[in-house]
């Protein structure tokens, strides 16, 4: 070996016998052993490479260390969990001063997204309307006023405004959601990068996306198209795929907020589901049809509100599945649910009266099917996201001829020339106008 220590560790002292023994690789495990290696040296949390070859089930390697004296190391496997969920905090955790702000970008319910770089990358940061990160945008956007000779009165008037007081309530559902998204990891969630948190402001960092499924479906609006057939499936497949996975997640998660604007659309095309302000995580149940958790409460946007959240009465997990229908249904038909009306109207008819919006003769019956079962008044008679799942699936390579893998790469080349008009047309006030009535 040379010069070389055989028990030289990296940064957490851990050794080639901690790394052999935890992968399984015997035939070096026994050479290390038999080069003088110490079977017994502890890594920075105690732990052995014993430890290591037993929890992976490496019997071979642990038997090779038993034969030469090795014993398990002083840490427990609680604290091992422990140290690990330490490690992910601080890596998700991170100083404000890392952020460089590039652009004001959009306004949420409760909080302002900002376009940043963070170490190196272009992210999104999302914060609530009074932290210290808006105060720092109205600032410099005041000295850039000044300099232009505009008015000053009016900048410090914004700025002013910018040192009021926070609302409990919009720090309470913004700290939800990164409680929430700290432990989500999928294809079709927005992925939460990091998180600051100060006395002084809160802020939530994210990958950056293009638009939202509402601003797509204005673009369709303002440009009098109407969504082609194969992105109205995959958009609705991704959106199912995110669902299911919230909704087997151990424990599972029930959005409640379900909602175009809430559905946004990363530059490859792919729709994810995001804003868990209102989100709410249900006991971890066994699988069987009696085991459910109730809530009540108003909560979410009205137009996609299941009828039993707006009668006050209890709910589970089929609420995101009512208003899934509703999404898919826009999706289908390019208009809103009652696009008429406004959103309190429209779900006292879909409450009160048991109205639901009128499926065209002409589509798919297996289309018709789903939606009629997805925003049944019976709760308990709406299908599973698996179940919706299949089905479109099969939907899909009926009628498109191919696996929905290959569906979701057309559909991503097809978009770029809405999205340039989704930016291009946002000047027009009237298109803007007309476009909000859809919402």
């Amino acid at each position: 070996m040379g010069n070389i220590n055989i028990d030289d560790g990296d940064y957490d002292k851990r050794t080639a016998m901690h790394v052999a023994a935890g992968e399984g690789h015997a035939a070096v495990v026994e050479l290390l052993c038999k080069s003088g290696a110490n079977v017994n040296i502890e890594d920075r949390w105690g732990g052995r490479a014993l430890d290591d070859a037993e929890r992976s089930k490496h019997h071979e390697c642990a038997n090779i260390l038993k034969q030469y004296g090795a014993m398990v190391g002083t840490r427990q496997k609680g604290e091992i969990e422990n140290s690990s969920k330490r490690r992910e905090v601080r890596n998700l955790e991170v100083d404000f001063e890392d952020l460089e702000m590039v652009d004001r970008i959009g306004k949420g319910s409760f909080g302002e997204i900002y376009k940043c770089t963070w170490r190196g990358t272009v992210v999104a940061a999302k914060c609530i309307q009074s932290s210290r990160i808006r105060k720092r945008w109205l600032h410099s956007q005041m000295m850039a006023q000044i300099k232009e000779g505009g008015d000053i009165d009016e900048a410090i008037a914004a700025m002013d405004e910018a040192t009021s007081s926070q609302d409990e309530e919009a720090l309470r559902d913004f700290r939800q959601e990164i409680s929430v998204l700290k432990s989500l990891r999928h294809p079709n969630i927005v992925l939460l990068l990091a998180y600051s948190a100060t006395k002084e402001m809160e802020v939530m960092i994210s990958e950056l996306m293009k638009c939202s499924l509402l601003d797509v479906f204005k673009a369709h609006i303002v440009n009098g198209t109407k969504m082609k057939k194969k992105d109205q499936i995959v958009f609705g497949k991704h959106l199912i795929q995110g669902m299911l996975y919230l909704h087997t997640s151990r424990p599972p998660i029930i959005h409640r907020d379900l909602k175009p604007a809430n559905l946004l659309i990363d530059f490859s095309g792919v729709l994810k589901v995001a804003d868990f302000g209102l989100a709410t995580v249900r006991p971890d149940p066994v699988t069987q049809k009696d085991d459910t958790f109730m809530m009540t409460g108003e909560t979410g946007s009205y137009r996609f509100m299941a009828p039993e959240v707006f009668r006050h009465e209890q709910y589970t997990e089929t609420v995101d599945v009512y208003s899934f229908s509703m999404i898919f249904y826009y999706l289908l038909d390019g208009k809103p649910p009652w696009p008429t009306l406004n959103g309190l109207v429209a779900v006292r008819k879909a409450a009160n009266d048991g109205d639901r919006p009128p499926i065209p003769r002409g589509w798919d019956q297996r289309l018709q099917s789903l939606l009629q079962e997805c925003w049944s008044e019976n709760p308990s008679a709406r299908p599973p996201f698996r179940q919706i799942l299949k089905l479109v699936n099969e939907y899909a390579s009926d009628v498109f001829h191919q696996d929905s893998n290959q569906i979701q790469v057309v559909q991503s080349r097809e978009t770029r020339s809405l999205f340039r008009s989704l930016f291009s047309s946002r000047g027009n006030k009237k298109s803007k106008q007309q476009a909000k009535s859809y919402r």
